[in-house]
């Protein structure tokens, strides 16, 4: 089990650990909300460096793709292609398989990053809320999986499907997840709460997506609901921190 998970490390994020067998990543899967939790710990010392929300969230975002090295990003600059160009089906895969990126890879990425960065400096201070974010885009990945049938096409979505979404892998999952975000609302009910809601929902809005676009989740999609799902948790967490002013 260490094994697994130190190999899911080394696939998912930039931590320099000697385990490089992707099968071992796979297998270690269910796991994965022990990385959103890392993640988000690392964003959080990162912006704990400073007392200021803006240059405290500036951090915050450099820490986020060091820590990621830009992975789930590039997976969601891809499908963002496939979203922009209404494309489904094998057309949908043609699209985000072309090295090249495009208008709407471009411009959805320069939105999802200012997104996550106004989250950010809004949750300044607020670190559990920060860090269920994490784990809730972290688990979205294995909930997205989990929902959706086998890939049909060979890659990282059919392998980690195939090693790790299994009967117990599942059962692992959900009381390794639901274990460390109950952890974290206890610490700050009510931002972890939305960001728990809000990131769920985004998350099944994705997997919906992909169902309709390519009938599985692909790593492109697992990329892209990350990055979702991530950012909705952390502005659902910062609507609830920061109520508008009643009239």
């Amino acid at each position: 089990m260490l094994r697994r998970l130190s190999c899911l490390f080394a696939f998912l994020t930039r931590v320099p650990l000697p385990c490089h067998s992707i099968e071992d990543a796979a297998r270690g899967y269910p796991l994965v909300p022990l990385v959103g939790l890392f993640e988000g710990l690392v964003v959080v010392l990162a912006m704990s460096l400073t007392g200021s929300p803006i240059l405290a969230a500036g951090l915050g975002l450099v820490a986020h793709l060091w820590v990621t090295g830009g992975l789930h990003l590039d997976g969601f600059a891809d499908y963002s292609d496939a979203i922009g160009a209404g494309a489904t089906g094998q057309k949908a895969v043609e699209i985000m398989k072309d090295p090249r990126r495009g208008g709407f890879a471009v411009s959805y990425t320069a939105v999802i990053v200012a997104a996550r960065l106004a989250g950010l400096a809004a949750l300044h201070g607020d670190w559990a809320t920060i860090m269920a974010s994490y784990v809730v885009a972290a688990e979205s990945m294995y909930l997205v999986s989990a929902l959706l049938p086998k890939p049909g096409h060979a890659g990282l979505g059919q392998l980690f499907y195939t090693l790790g979404v299994t009967r117990r892998g599942k059962v692992l999952n959900a009381v390794l997840s639901s274990s460390l975000l109950l952890l974290l609302v206890y610490l700050s009910p009510a931002g972890v709460a939305a960001a728990i809601a809000a990131g769920t929902v985004a998350a099944l809005l994705v997997a919906r997506d992909a169902e309709t676009r390519l009938g599985y989740a692909s790593g492109d999609v697992l990329g892209f609901v990350y990055e979702v799902a991530g950012t909705a948790s952390l502005l659902g967490g910062a609507l609830v921190a920061n109520p508008a002013p009643r009239w």
